[in-house]
């Protein structure tokens, strides 16, 4: 059975929902014979994959794929590449703000996700790469899982997905349609 660790994140700036949360809650435990490990993270720097980092050792999952908010957006987004920078006019949950700071003191400028996003986006017509996850928590994710499963047989990536109905604002995919989406990504995961 293959394993599939799945992020969301709280609610932040000032945003009282998530809709990551939502999509998480409507993914089923086991999809086609695929254990979703779900997991709501904190968005406060380099606490996220603190507390994620002994699920992924624990779990020795296949994939390891966050979900975060990024409003304004038309489409799902596979984002492609994480960079080694911790930046963003806005605080994390813990009132920590960094400005043109790295992540990694001696790591690397930027990891590619080695997710099969090519295969991913042909589940919908919905879904799009990216090649900018940002400078705030979702990237600093990214980029910590890339650097952890990097030279490991596990593949990361993130994904970033719009405002669902529930934010009264354009563009929006529906939560029911973007938890069917991401079902849809897990099933051609466990197919490639």
């Amino acid at each position: 059975m293959k394993k599939i660790i799945l992020t969301a994140f709280e609610p932040f700036g000032d945003n009282d929902i998530n809709p990551t949360i939502d999509i998480l809650n409507n993914i089923p435990d086991v999809i086609n014979n695929i254990k979703i490990i779900k997991k709501i993270l904190p968005v406060v720097y380099d606490k996220c994959f603190d507390l994620l980092e002994p699920i992924i050792k624990k779990e020795k999952p296949d994939y390891v794929i966050g979900m975060g908010l990024a409003g304004g957006r038309k489409n799902i987004c596979i984002e492609r590449i994480a960079v080694n920078m911790k930046s963003a006019s806005i605080a994390d949950n813990e009132g920590n703000m960094y400005k043109g700071e790295v992540i990694t003191k001696k790591g690397i400028v930027g990891y590619f996700t080695n997710l099969p996003y090519e295969q991913l986006i042909t589940v919908d017509k919905k879904i799009d790469y990216s090649f900018s996850a940002g400078t705030y928590i979702c990237n600093n994710l990214f980029y910590l899982v890339m650097e952890y499963v990097n030279n490991k047989d596990i593949k990361g990536g993130f994904i970033h997905v719009p405002y669902s109905e529930i934010f009264n604002k354009e563009p929006f995919i529906s939560i029911s349609k973007q938890s069917d989406i991401i079902r849809k990504m897990i099933i051609k995961l466990g197919e490639v």
